[in-house]
């Protein structure tokens, strides 16, 4: 007699809580949420280390339909196993995996918390060539860090051939 097994892949699964913020409630934290309503996603994997934050944070967007370059959201939950009860943020791969990893004697894993704090805005940034060939990004930062160019219109008192290191600072009398 055969057993005809269907290899089903390992699957970690996390519920997160989107949008809400930390309070304090005597010595302990709780998260509050802005809506009250779970939402759930699923890596199909053997392996929790990868499970990175990036990648975490990339699924976490996808399932919420928002762009990844102009959010910025914070991680964290609180650890089952940890009192007084504590907010822990999770920064980095190596969070990611103590969080998968935490689980209490149920082994049952905190909600994952998201905090939509703000929304970022790309700037376009176009390079402008100094008459000496640097861009005016260096150029400004090293003027403004040794004291130079610090009078109005920087950097348009330059003579043609002149590097600004070079320049005689002015006396504002």
């Amino acid at each position: 007699m055969f057993l005809l097994q269907t290899m089903c892949p390992f699957s970690t699964n996390i519920h997160f809580d989107y949008d809400g913020h930390y309070s304090k409630n005597g010595d302990d934290y709780e998260w509050i949420p802005t809506v009250a309503c779970l939402y759930a996603i699923s890596f199909k994997t053997s392996l929790l280390e990868e499970i990175t934050y990036s990648l975490l944070k990339e699924r976490i967007c996808r399932k919420m339909g928002i762009d990844p370059f102009t959010k910025r959201l914070n991680l964290g939950y609180i650890p089952l196993v940890v009192e007084p009860k504590r907010q822990s943020y999770i920064l980095d791969d190596e969070d990611v995996f103590v969080y998968l990893t935490s689980v209490d004697r149920e082994q049952r894993r905190s909600i994952l918390h998201v905090e939509d704090i703000e929304e970022l805005k790309i700037v376009q940034i176009t390079e402008q060539l100094s008459r000496v060939g640097e861009s005016s990004c260096s150029r400004n930062y090293c003027e403004r860090e040794s004291g130079y160019g610090e009078e109005d219109n920087v950097g348009t008192g330059l003579e043609h051939d002149e590097h600004p290191h070079k320049k005689q600072k002015k006396s504002r009398l």
